[in-house]
């Protein structure tokens, strides 16, 4: 493969190689950085006896990938807060309360019972300390950025999933450095003076931005558009909007990425074109658009994919304006080697890696398009360069898109083929209407013409939406799937390009994988489990007999678990029964005690599942029932689970609680 041929692709694969190896196999920073120096040192004598020796300059770049998988695992090893010496968890028991003051730094979607932020320690008990933690407030209170909060509590770790096959909400945060949590109230907080940041700083121009658009009438639902398309905050979009265009295929519109960058970036070269005709104009354009870009970026709140972006698209201003030609794949690679070497957790960022992944795709299997047809005309020239920069960057973020949320979009080339060629056009009036924004005034014609653009656009993708027959979800794919279908797409591309008799192989093998991959999972899925499952104020109960689930529940409203379950578990068909007070899985006896609190005393399981708080005498039960343990799921009062697990305590019979351990499974 010719991109191989490129050192600083080979120097990035090693560098990501490494990280993951650091982050999955702690090792101590002493023994990497003695490795390190070890290798530097067998470098210069590996360089040194190679010079005009062909055949073993191939030790030297050996040496060389070592080096930098060592600087790989050691980034990571540096850049994990937890095992610095001033971090805040080793200094306290997270168990007990603590007097600890924070600042509010970053903003995070909210939920129905919180609104969430990232805060940083600054000390505890008066001694300084350094991390992140999430912080959990009433929706009734809302926090600024920079506010500076003296809290009485205790740290509390992110909960695990308490449902099989649930998004892994404390890993996600793990890689975002945040290992505890929060739960602030007006009896445990006191607000101190805020102490101005950049971030504040950042945070109060999009204050003042969203005043002025507030005042001047902008509706709830488009401003909510305007801060997620322009000023990279998706905490106010509903999830109705959220669905509409995740459904059409144009949920990127609203993630401020590689393709908002690259168009802003010709705006402001094609704003600034006039200064070319001084003297010194053609030095001052370059320096001014990569200044504007990322100032736009720290005003965006700076995440993986507006820095990649930025970074990326500095390089090819500076490439541009310099009159070089340059390698896509080279900008491309450089700009991710630099944003690992600042934060090698970037790397396990969702929006970074289909960021990449698109990119990539865009530039290497668009080409392959043109060459299949070149339009003379301009209009079907522009619309055929859509259409394929699209399809192309499908092609690079199917799998992963597939992988993390299991549906795909079919009418994606629609959506965007109508979207793209207006997005240009739409981020200039934006931005120029966020300009007069900020400093409090916005002429009524540009606001006008802006909020029409907003509202065509929020139609358009919800009339797109609509069709429902072409969204095609709950798909079947975990990490098996996603490395096979990678390694048909890298293949097919080859073979395409090229066609030779080793690239035929591979792709031959490549179907072969897949199809292993498929038969694998079925194959893993043919299983029998007995589930009950963690739901609030509801009973959900399900067993499974390979793709076979029989589920039965009681006022199931929020059904996110179960789906998820199916889409994991490669379930095909499902079917809906009645709760019942009987069950029978493996030999082994369930009873169900709901709120009728009605059981025969002759009947004698292993298993009784306390649900919808039955007022009942426990101990009675179990000395009647003799049973060998008692769950109690999340749909019962706290007060009797409390009482429950004493009585099981004094009776010496096992308690599961599903509110604190998650899901009760039988297998």
């Amino acid at each position: 493969m010719k991109l191989l041929n490129f050192l600083i692709i080979k120097l990035t694969i090693c560098l990501v190689a490494g990280i993951l190896l650091g982050y999955y196999f702690t090792t101590s920073w002493k023994v990497l950085l003695g490795l390190i120096l070890i290798g530097l040192f067998l470098f210069g004598i590996a360089y040194f006896l190679a010079v005009n020796k062909a055949k073993q300059k191939i030790y030297v770049a050996l040496i060389t990938y070592g080096i930098t998988l060592g600087i790989g695992m050691l980034l990571i090893t540096f850049h994990t807060q937890q095992d610095q010496l001033k971090h805040y968890s080793s200094q306290l028991s997270i168990t007990g309360k603590r007097n600890i003051k924070i600042r509010i730094y970053k903003q995070l979607k909210p939920n129905s019972f919180y609104n969430k932020f990232l805060a940083k320690v600054v000390t505890i008990n008066s001694n300084t300390a350094t991390g992140i933690v999430l912080v959990n407030v009433d929706t009734t209170r809302q926090l600024e950025i920079d506010d500076v909060l003296y809290v009485n509590t205790a740290l509390l770790e992110i909960k695990k999933p308490l449902n099989p096959h649930q998004f892994n909400f404390k890993k996600y945060m793990y890689t975002q450095q945040v290992y505890h949590q929060l739960f602030l109230n007006k009896n445990n907080t006191v607000c101190l003076t805020p102490q101005n940041t950049l971030y504040g700083i950042a945070a109060n121009i999009r204050s003042s931005i969203n005043k002025t658009l507030i005042e001047r009438s902008v509706s709830k639902e488009n401003l909510s558009i305007i801060n997620a398309l322009l000023l990279g905050q998706r905490q106010a979009i509903s999830k109705d909007t959220y669905k509409s265009f995740t459904k059409s295929g144009a949920i990127h519109i609203l993630a401020i990425s590689g393709l908002h960058i690259g168009l802003l970036m010709l705006l402001i070269g094609l704003f600034l074109r006039p200064l070319s005709y001084f003297k010194t104009g053609k030095k001052l354009i370059p320096i001014i658009i990569i200044i504007l870009l990322c100032g736009y970026a720290f005003i965006t709140g700076m995440s993986a994919s507006v820095m990649r972006a930025v970074t990326m698209f500095s390089l090819v201003t500076v490439a541009m304006y310099s009159n070089r030609v340059t390698n896509p794949y080279n900008t491309l690679v450089i700009s991710a080697f630099l944003l690992l070497l600042f934060n090698p957790f970037y790397i396990f960022d969702i929006g970074f890696q289909m960021s990449y992944s698109a990119v990539f795709a865009i530039v290497w299997i668009k080409p392959l398009f043109d060459t299949i047809w070149k339009p003379k005309y301009y209009i079907p020239r522009k619309l055929w360069d859509v259409f394929t920069v699209t399809l192309a960057a499908q092609f690079g973020i199917l799998p992963l898109s597939l992988f993390y949320f299991h549906q795909f979009p079919g009418l994606f080339f629609i959506s965007n083929m109508v979207i793209i060629p207006l997005l240009g056009t739409l981020l200039g009036i934006g931005i120029l209407t966020l300009v007069f924004a900020y400093f409090g005034w916005v002429p009524n014609l540009l606001l006008e013409i802006f909020e029409t653009c907003i509202a065509s656009l929020v139609s358009f993708v919800q009339f797109i939406s609509s069709k429902e027959a072409f969204v095609f979800t709950k798909i079947p794919f975990n990490s098996l799937s996603l490395i096979s279908w990678y390694l048909f797409i890298i293949g097919l591309i080859l073979l395409c390009k090229s066609y030779s008799y080793k690239r035929l192989v591979f792709v031959l093998s490549s179907v072969v994988c897949v199809q292993l991959a498929y038969l694998y999972n079925k194959q893993d899925a043919q299983t029998s489990e007995f589930v009950v499952f963690n739901q609030y104020k509801t009973t959900l109960i399900a067993f499974k007999n390979g793709a076979q689930l029989n589920y039965a529940s009681k006022n199931l409203r929020y059904q996110q678990s179960l789906d998820n379950y199916v889409v994991n578990e490669f379930i095909n068909t499902t079917e809906h029964d009645s709760l019942q007070n009987v069950y029978v899985f493996k030999n082994q006896k369930i009873l169900v005690v709901d709120d009728k609190s009605i059981y025969k005393s002759s009947f004698k399981p292993d298993v009784v599942v306390l649900t919808a708080s039955p007022k009942i005498n426990l101990t009675r039960l179990i000395t009647t029932l003799n049973p060998k343990q008692i769950v109690v799921d999340n749909n019962n009062y706290k007060s009797y689970v409390a009482r429950w697990e004493n009585t099981c305590s004094q009776q010496n019979v096992r308690f599961y609680n599903i509110r604190e351990k998650g899901a009760f499974i039988l297998k």
